[in-house]
């Protein structure tokens, strides 16, 4: 198949990381892909990857001048591409690339991804890009798939479900027995570590880590919050303070963005997720899993999807610290479960959600749509 894919923005997102993983995993099956993005962390990251980019079009703006260029060099791309399928991953993408496939390649199938955490508009241009310019909508949870039939009247048919996917070979298990992460760090090796691996953003409900945490302070065992990624609205100032106002100031260790994660992850015992919104994707969900790790996560998006509840963790209300509290002292507390259910986490993610998985299904899900829009 030709294949294009079109990501119209220059920052790393969960929407980003499943359209450069897809495309790159598409190129491994042998299609012939065709990335249309913008300069930004996400072209540079598929450059890497040895992904044909053209950064020409420009979508992530408000200068009608601006949409008229992208108007003429999109028709010229799909004129001289002739794709087979064109996927959108982000909003203003979607509609002109389905208004402009109609007229120059009507031939080809525009399906949409659609892997952010909003739900779709219902206003009348928002469903007439859906059900005239677009063929198929594939989601990244069934979450999402709800919400389209819900809000856009799409018929459940014409959208498919495909899990993003995580390196399994990159993050595992056996880099814990190379990992100086807990050198690093000067943590005992019986100590229990859990990970926070989430920017400093109000949705990913640090403070309630924090109440965990603090409820669980007077536990024999020894253990401590280790807290990475980047700071948004919030810092890691913000979050030490909060600590030390709550007595738990040496229950935390605070990173910021690391390059040798795999190493970090293997060397932690717990992955901990508290976010009251978000969590379309679940990167770190599928992090955690993958290095072996049984998984707290929130009731939001994804995550009930993919960390089954009492299979690869535990499930609990958002904005709820007693109840996370509770979760995590079951596996703070026994060794035995942490290891039952992080093993489960890990072959999960072996069957269900790695790279090669990941293209295969959509794949599949391209392959089905030919032969529909053929005989249409």
């Amino acid at each position: 198949m030709r294949i294009i894919q079109i990501l119209n923005s220059p920052n790393w997102s969960g929407a980003s990381n499943y359209c450069i993983s897809v495309t790159k995993e598409l190129m491994n099956l042998g299609h012939e892909v065709l990335l249309l993005t913008e300069p930004g962390k996400p072209m540079y990251r598929a450059q890497q990857l040895g992904i044909p980019c053209d950064d020409t079009i420009r979508l992530n703006h408000r200068n009608p001048l601006l949409y008229v260029h992208a108007i003429k060099r999109m028709k010229s791309i799909f004129k001289s591409f002739r794709p087979d399928i064109i996927s959108s991953h982000i909003n203003e993408g979607a509609w002109m690339a389905g208004m402009i496939a109609k007229k120059v390649v009507p031939e080809a199938v525009v399906a949409r991804i659609r892997t952010d955490i909003d739900p779709p508009k219902g206003h009348f241009i928002n469903r007439y890009v859906h059900h005239v310019w677009t063929d198929h909508i594939v989601v990244g949870s069934m979450l999402h798939k709800k919400l389209c039939q819900q809000i856009l009247d799409y018929a459940p048919e014409k959208i498919s479900v495909v899990y993003g996917g995580v390196d399994t070979e990159l993050f595992t298990p056996s880099r814990a027995a190379t990992s100086e992460f807990r050198n690093e760090i000067g943590v005992e090796k019986s100590e229990i570590l859990i990970g926070l691996l989430a920017r400093l953003d109000p949705v990913k409900g640090h403070e309630f880590a924090i109440g965990a945490i603090t409820a669980l302070k007077e536990l024999p065992v020894k253990f401590r919050l280790v807290a990475a990624g980047y700071e948004n609205e919030r810092t890691f100032a913000w979050l030490k303070q909060l600590a030390a106002e709550n007595g738990v100031a040496d229950r935390l260790v605070c990173l910021g963005l690391r390059k040798d994660l795999p190493d970090v992850l293997a060397a932690l015992d717990i992955g901990l997720i508290t976010s009251i919104g978000s969590e379309a994707n679940s990167r770190a969900a599928l992090e955690f899993m993958a290095s072996g790790k049984p998984v707290v996560g929130t009731s939001v998006g994804v995550i009930p999807e993919i960390v089954h509840h009492e299979e690869q963790g535990y499930i609990v209300e958002p904005r709820n610290a007693g109840a996370t509290a509770a979760a995590l002292e079951k596996l703070i507390t026994s060794p035995i479960l942490r290891q039952r259910l992080g093993n489960s986490a890990r072959q999960s993610v072996e069957t269900n959600f790695s790279l090669p998985r990941f293209g295969r299904v959509m794949e599949s899900v391209y392959q089905k749509l030919l032969p529909d829009r053929n005989r249409g």
